[in-house]
């Protein structure tokens, strides 16, 4: 893959891609996509967020994910408004101020909008716990699009160290997910119970046997 020359200004392309929209999955979070972003670019962190959107922004202060404007967003990524929206959310209390995860979806180089409601406990994909802290340092990160976080896809904010189920960095970036995880994470973004026979349906069953 060619290394990409950029206008500062405008972080278009000179030649090649500057995102390849297949390695996006389902109701991928806007955190997640702007990791992928950066990593395929070789772009810092706070080069990202400086164009998150028009006018001035400390890219260290960083902007809550809501605060982004969505056509600059969906311009530099060369996606759709929508896909750019449904990776935010909307601004509500039930959305966790820190950076929640699956460690089997950061080891697929994943990270969904749904982990950061409250109201899921466990992963809607995995049926595993969704951790708000580093296993290693135990400190939380904030769930704000600042370089500190860019700066660490797929890992520790902190420490640096990677959230994944193995702890080392993501098998694949690029990898589809199965047909199935896909239905497990569209029905959870659409506030659908699980499915009969998933992992998240599988878990409650154990706790209540």
């Amino acid at each position: 893959m060619p290394i990409l020359t950029f206008d500062e200004r405008a972080l278009s392309a000179s030649f090649g891609y500057v995102f390849r929209t297949r390695w996006l999955q389902p109701y991928e979070s806007i955190v997640g996509m702007l990791w992928k972003f950066a990593r395929m670019n070789r772009l810092p962190g706070h080069c990202v967020v400086m164009h998150l959107r028009s006018g001035e922004l400390d890219p260290y202060a960083g902007i809550e994910p809501f605060e982004v404007d969505v056509p600059v967003v969906a311009r530099m990524l060369g996606i759709t408004h929508k896909r750019v929206r449904e990776g935010i959310g909307n601004q509500h209390p039930h959305v966790c101020p820190f950076l929640r995860s699956c460690a089997r979806c950061m080891s697929l180089g994943y990270h969904a909008r749904v982990h950061q409601l409250l109201r899921y406990e466990t992963c809607p994909i995995h049926g595993q716990p969704l951790q708000a802290s580093c296993r290693h340092c135990h400190r939380p990160c904030a769930y704000r699009l600042n370089a500190l976080l860019i700066d660490a896809p797929f890992r520790c904010a902190h420490c640096r160290a990677y959230r994944t189920h193995t702890g080392t960095a993501p098998t694949t970036w690029h990898a589809s997910l199965p047909a199935r995880d896909r239905t497990a994470i569209t029905r959870a973004a659409l506030g659908y119970p699980p499915a009969t026979g998933s992992p998240v349906t599988n878990s409650l069953r154990r706790r209540h046997d």
